[in-house]
């Protein structure tokens, strides 16, 4: 299971502070819900690019549940999952701000998020509902500023899809799905 928290960090700071051994895992199993102390089980190399545009490998604190024995990996909000551009570049895209240097970099990646985040966007708001404020009645009416307009942040809104509904901006993710029965 994959678990998104509000990084203090940005992923340059991240990298050098080591902070996936700083992160303190929740007391409440996100999997089986069940309060118990959560055991560090490791880490796993993700790759991200940074604000310039460079590609940085950074290392996701993983933990395990004693009780369900399910791990959790605790995901910086500043990545998206499975993905190496996180939410604030792909917002600058969707904004139209192509100066900066990542942007202009992963120019044709950005665009494939873009599809996929349109191709996605009835299955989003099928899931959402409300949630996030009254949808757009067409899509074509404007999935991005319905998005923009729930949070403060794209990393705060995706943060809340991921918690809340159990789905991300781009698909819905096996990982973000609690243990069944």
């Amino acid at each position: 299971m994959q678990r998104i928290f509000s990084s203090p960090w940005t992923p340059e700071e991240y990298a050098a502070t080591e902070a996936h051994r700083q992160i303190l895992p929740d007391s409440v199993c996100p999997s089986c819900a069940q309060p118990t102390p959560l055991h560090r089980h490791g880490h796993y190399p993700r790759w991200v690019v940074s604000v310039l545009g460079a590609l940085m490998r950074l290392w996701i604190a993983r933990f395990l549940c004693p009780l369900c024995r399910r791990t959790i990996s605790y995901l910086p909000d500043f990545a998206l999952t499975y993905r190496l551009l996180g939410p604030d570049s792909f917002a600058a895209y969707l904004d139209g701000r192509h100066e900066r240097p990542e942007v202009q970099s992963w120019w044709t990646l950005l665009g494939t998020y873009r599809r996929r985040f349109e191709a996605f966007g009835g299955e989003l708001i099928r899931t959402v509902g409300a949630g996030l404020g009254l949808a757009p009645p067409l899509l074509s009416q404007g999935l991005w500023p319905w998005i923009k307009r729930a949070g403060d942040s794209l990393a705060t809104v995706t943060r809340q899809l991921v918690t809340t509904f159990k789905v991300g901006l781009l698909r819905r993710y096996q990982c973000h799905q609690p243990a069944g029965p």
